[in-house]
């Protein structure tokens, strides 16, 4: 069973910044237009995690989605990753997809699949994530919204 988790729209992300580093993740662009970044909490309100997405058209690219060290374990990140894929959905977006750097166990539990960057479309290629700050090494995961 995943936890319940509240989550808040992030209005200035840069505070979050810390916890996106110490998880590997990139930064630099956190705080530009077109990023939706969520604070989440567990029903105690406590902050466990963080996440966000690009609304691309049909697809989302996935990001930041980091928790709390003191979390992990107890599917805040499934937890996360399901919201974040539910509310791509509602904007529209059929495929997700994400980038990581290092080996995501999670994202293939979750049912995403590494696919070539040729299988992507040209919006996701097209975002500062996948044109330098992941690498041309990257792996690249998709999963349809719905499933």
């Amino acid at each position: 069973m995943m936890p319940r988790l509240d989550a808040t729209a992030v209005d200035d992300p840069a505070g979050l910044v810390g916890l996106l580093s110490a998880a590997g993740l990139p930064t630099e662009d956190v705080a530009e237009p077109g990023r939706v970044i969520l604070r989440y909490a567990n029903e105690g309100r406590e902050f466990v995690g963080i996440g966000g997405f690009e609304p691309l058209g049909s697809a989302v690219l996935l990001r930041s989605i980091a928790v709390v060290p003191d979390h992990w374990g107890h599917g805040i990140g499934r937890s996360i990753t399901a919201d974040l894929m539910g509310r791509a959905r509602q904007r529209g977006a059929t495929d997700a997809f994400a980038f990581t750097t290092r080996e995501r166990p999670f994202l293939a539990a979750l049912g995403f699949q590494r696919v070539e960057r040729t299988e992507a479309p040209a919006a996701v290629l097209a975002t500062r994530q996948a044109m330098g700050l992941c690498s041309a090494s990257a792996v690249l995961w998709r999963k349809e919204t719905g499933r």
